[in-house]
């Protein structure tokens, strides 16, 4: 199995946001009180642009890539933080494109994004803003065909079935849950153990026939997560110590 990237970033990869061929990642700095974003081509393995600060504010998180668009939420500095306006980047150079204050993200269809925000009623009024005329339609069907984890707790049917699988293989006690793919011919699983008062994740890549492609630890933790993998523009990819993303080609 080749490994196609492995990129190191400052900051905790916070959220991931992906289109046809292009991974965005949310970086978030608790100490410096810093977030910033970087691109990276998923076909190449490339990174388009990195470090990027759109404003000096902590309060801006991903909401989605749209064609060749990038959509920022800007938030609140309060203690229950909530949206008060959207960026638009170029997703290939991360220009700013507009800067929408008072309105919310809503929707995306074809080429046109839905925006709202409440009147003194507190009801809603929408606006569309018509972005340059995409194939967004057949975008998302590409998309769609990316089959994606399922997440298995220790209490589903399902669960004592991977448990045992795990232990014959390679001799782990798996805790808590699983997320479980096959995609051809291989099998990717994320699985916990217990050891020291926390939990170890790995993740497991092995063909139909048990042969072990990859069994790489990602993370050490209090607790246990969900959609600790996800597969894009035929890629594995994964956040490792919560600062390297990881792509391999299945």
């Amino acid at each position: 199995m080749l490994k196609k990237f492995e990129h190191t970033f400052q900051g905790k990869i916070w959220n991931t946001a992906f289109g046809e061929n292009t991974a965005v990642l949310e970086m978030r700095d608790e100490n410096t009180r810093q977030v910033n974003f970087a691109a990276i081509d998923l076909q190449h393995g490339e990174i388009l642009w990195q470090d990027l600060r759109p404003e000096k504010s902590w309060w801006l998180a991903l909401v989605g890539i749209f064609g060749n668009y990038l959509v920022l939420h800007k938030y609140s500095s309060q203690q229950k933080p909530e949206p008060k306006g959207l960026l638009i980047l170029n997703l290939q150079t991360g220009e700013i494109l507009e800067k929408i204050d008072g309105w919310v993200f809503f929707n995306c269809q074809n080429n046109i994004l839905i925006v709202y925000q409440l009147d003194e009623d507190n009801m809603p009024v929408y606006q569309e803003i018509i972005l340059e005329k995409l194939s967004l339609d057949s975008l998302k069907a590409e998309l769609s065909q990316n089959p994606s984890p399922t997440h298995y707790p220790e209490d589903s049917p399902h669960f004592p079935a991977i448990f045992n699988f795990l232990y014959r293989l390679i001799n782990v006690e798996a805790q808590k849950g699983v997320d479980y793919l096959e995609i051809g011919n291989k099998i990717v699983i994320s699985y916990y153990i217990y050891s020291n008062k926390l939990f170890q994740n790995y993740l497991l890549v092995i063909t139909h026939d048990r042969q072990i492609l990859l069994n790489d630890l990602i993370a050490t933790t209090e607790g246990i997560g969900i959609d600790t993998f996800t597969l894009q523009s035929d890629t594995l990819l994964y956040v490792k110590n919560e600062n390297y993303f990881v792509g391999y080609e299945l």
